[in-house]
């Protein structure tokens, strides 16, 4: 009798150890993409800008990372995208403006044509970089579903704001960039 008392606690301990740990299991397997989620989602205000390295139309490698200790505004486009010329020129008639806080702004483009980028930007009258993202890397770094898709990055590399799918209202990042220089 205890021979079987014996095999049946067995046998129920390890029933609930492995229902144990096929709760834990299904338990990170559903928390796991939460984690992940959060933890890779730059693009919200407070964390920081991921760095990144792409070509300018210019040929010059430029690293998100040498503009610590600026205010950035990065602005991802696309040249089918109407939105985008319009947000672009926007933001270059800012960068054109004497006075105010400074800010560098790099425009990246995700066709991965970089003459056809340096075309729009050359059509465009842009005065600022025109980096391009041949491979849509740093696109799907910051997450970006829609364009133009704008990230302001403060001196520290810290995501101040983002605004997708729209032109930045220009007295809002103004009133943003003036904040951060403050």
């Amino acid at each position: 009798m205890r021979a079987r008392d014996h095999f049946a606690r067995a046998r129920v301990a390890a029933l609930v150890q492995t229902l144990a740990l096929a709760a834990a299991v299904i338990a990170a397997m559903l928390a796991y993409p939460l984690v992940l989620h959060a933890a890779a989602t730059p693009s919200r205000d407070g964390a920081m800008a991921p760095d990144f390295t792409l070509k300018a139309t210019d040929g010059r490698n430029l690293r998100l990372s040498e503009y610590r200790g600026d205010i950035v505004v990065l602005t991802f486009w696309a040249s089918w995208c109407g939105p985008c010329r319009a947000a672009l020129a926007e933001l270059n008639s800012r960068s054109a403006q004497p006075g105010g806080e400074r800010a560098t702004i790099l425009g990246v483009n995700l066709d991965g044509d970089a003459g056809r980028a340096e075309a729009i930007a050359r059509s465009l009258g842009l005065t600022f970089p025109t980096l391009v993202d041949a491979r849509q890397s740093v696109g799907r770094l910051y997450e970006v579903e829609k364009l133009p898709f704008t990230v302001l990055v403060d001196r520290d590399g810290v995501v101040r704001a983002t605004w997708s799918a729209s032109t930045v209202p220009p007295s809002e990042l103004e009133r943003r960039i003036e904040e951060i220089g403050q």
